[in-house]
């Protein structure tokens, strides 16, 4: 909680412990639906036979996306670095 305020994040009519809890309830159902999605994927990708296994998918998406991340948080910042 501590630190939603001192980085002034608010909801607009909402005491900061009841913003709080809504946070924590709304966290809590986004992270274990996005996990039954990925779980899901992964079967679905493993039956129908996908290039490679379903895992191995979601492990080159999750790597690809931390490099484009990386390149526009440099980008950003004004480095012109390019990984190779």
């Amino acid at each position: 909680m501590k630190q939603l305020i001192e980085q002034e994040l608010i909801i607009e009519g909402w005491r900061a412990e009841s913003m709080v809890t809504k946070l924590n309830k709304l966290i809590n159902r986004a992270a274990a639906s996005g996990g039954f999605v990925l779980g899901a994927l992964c079967i679905f990708a493993d039956f129908m036979g996908a290039l490679g296994s379903g895992t191995g998918i979601i492990i080159a998406v999750t790597v690809i996306y931390s490099y484009f991340e990386m390149v526009s948080k440099e980008k950003q910042r004004g480095g012109d670095t390019v990984f190779m």
